[in-house]
């Protein structure tokens, strides 16, 4: 009966402490606003990127501490536009940066359109080097914007980090329990726990390096294109003006036999048409102009006198 009892009460025990990985969250971010600082020698969370790994600690409660890093958690990310002479010679150019600043190359794309070559590269270099990286890049052309962008993640780092102590103190006492319990019903039920405790730690716990990663690593996409060429532009005078306008007429005379062209199988249809047309018209008019005039003329003659008389 009375081991019973205090496997009962190592239970709740075990219970009690995961609940407090909820409230710590809480206490971190107060700690944090505050200037308060983290336990020194807590155990090292994989990804941790603070400065020397330096902790500090704050009572945040009754047997409750967090570990706050020293430095903020900064994510940074920014994008560089820019103009190259030779965009495929520019493009090896920020891979050989890239390396130079121990980076990697997480995506590229090269496209063409026409004679002109684009191209689109996403690096990845240490959040330390990203100043200089970003001073090199502005030596191989022309710079026509550049955006740098800082997500500060410390409170997501401290509350990961709370929580992932706590479930492992948990992790660990449900383990000694285990081992201690002889019942299959206390098994069943430590081990049911311990399994959704350690699930959740391990989700946690590849948060926080993902997290860790992207503190580390900075990421910039740089943005190439090519020059674009001025063209020529001659200075104004007797003789630009002479070729301008002799341009012009040259154009106008291959606009009007273009217009010509197109209108000449129109012409012809109507000359077929309107030709036989005008013919009848003109020999009908005629007619009528002699069937008009004959009874004119006929009136227009006198009538001869009569014969016998004396003429005047």
């Amino acid at each position: 009966m009375r081991a019973r009892v205090a496997l009962a009460a190592a239970l709740a025990m075990a219970f009690l402490v995961t609940g407090c990985s909820g409230s710590s969250t809480t206490d971190a971010d107060v700690g944090m606003s505050d200037g308060m600082t983290v336990e020194q020698g807590a155990p090292a969370i994989p990804g941790d990127t603070s400065v020397g790994g330096e902790m500090a600690v704050a009572e945040q409660a009754p047997g409750v501490t967090t570990t706050v890093p020293t430095d903020r958690q900064v994510i940074r990310t920014g994008y560089l536009s820019m103009r190259v002479e030779d965009v495929r010679k520019s493009a090896f150019d920020v891979h050989a940066l890239v390396k130079k600043r121990n980076g990697l190359i997480s995506s590229e794309d090269v496209s063409s359109n026409g004679d002109s070559t684009y191209a689109n590269i996403t690096a990845q270099v240490p959040a330390t080097a990203l100043d200089a990286f970003i001073a090199d890049l502005s030596a191989l052309g022309t710079v026509d914007s550049i955006t740098v962008n800082a997500q500060d993640v410390t409170s997501q780092v401290v509350d990961l980090d709370a929580r992932i102590r706590a479930l492992q103190t948990s992790i660990d006492r449900l383990t000694e329990l285990l081992a201690q319990a002889t019942r299959i019903e206390d098994l069943l039920v430590i081990e049911t726990q311990l399994s959704q405790r350690q699930s959740e730690l391990d989700s946690l716990t590849a948060q926080r390096t993902w997290l860790g990663d992207q503190v580390a690593m900075s990421t910039l996409t740089v943005s190439l294109s090519p020059l674009t060429q001025i063209a020529e532009v001659d200075a104004p005078g007797f003789l630009s003006g002479l070729q301008s306008g002799w341009a012009a007429f040259i154009s106008l005379i291959m606009v009007a036999m273009t217009a010509f062209g197109f209108f000449l199988p129109f012409l012809l249809v109507l000359a077929v048409i309107a030709v036989p047309v005008t013919i009848v018209i003109v020999r009908q008019a005629r007619r009528r102009h002699r069937e008009i005039a004959t009874p004119a003329q006929e009136a227009a003659v006198p009538p001869e006198p009569p014969t016998g008389l004396p003429q005047a």
